[in-house]
């Protein structure tokens, strides 16, 4: 599935999993669970270890903070996998913002605010971003709990390839 495919899945999606908690009465979970998703799909998706990405771009400025993440990373490995994932893409984040965090909770107006933000609405974003992050992983075909194929080795001493040539048959070269 290409990178906008994933986001305009996930968008519509968001936007029935908001719809239907705000029916079934609870719209401050809707608007924290649909803030997770979002979050989840326009700025940290599984794909950001490519290069080149709409989630990259969306950084603006900041884009660069994911180069490093990107070349210590391949492409559908650990990245792409149901817990560690996208708890990895958090605490890469958090690497980067921990000061600038640490910094803005000193100043009184911010710590007030921290201390009476609802820890459900939180859990409700987290929730929400682990939505995302799942739901572009089926996308792209990969189960939960599947054991991914591994080539087989070879039988035998020699592979396929050495046995044909070291038996003799009429494609060998001699």
């Amino acid at each position: 599935m290409h990178g906008y495919q994933h986001t305009a899945l996930n968008l519509a999606t968001t936007s029935v999993v908001a719809a239907a908690l705000t029916l079934l009465g609870h719209p401050q979970t809707a608007a924290a669970v649909s803030t997770g998703m979002v979050f989840g799909t326009l700025l940290v998706t599984p794909d950001l270890d490519l290069h080149y990405n709409d989630a990259r771009r969306n950084w603006g400025a900041l884009k660069a903070i994911w180069a490093p993440y990107a070349a210590m990373s391949t492409h559908r490995g650990i990245n792409h996998t149901y817990l560690a994932g996208p708890l990895l893409r958090l605490l890469y984040l958090a690497f980067w913002f921990a000061v600038p965090v640490y910094l803005l909770w000193q100043w009184p107006a911010a710590a007030a605010w921290a201390r009476e933000f609802p820890r459900e609405m939180l859990f409700s974003a987290f929730l929400g971003y682990l939505m995302s992050q799942w739901l572009h992983l089926l996308c792209d075909g990969i189960i939960p709990f599947q054991q991914r194929k591994r080539p087989r080795p070879a039988r035998g001493p020699l592979s396929r390839t050495e046995q044909t040539r070291s038996s003799g048959s009429r494609w060998s070269r001699r």
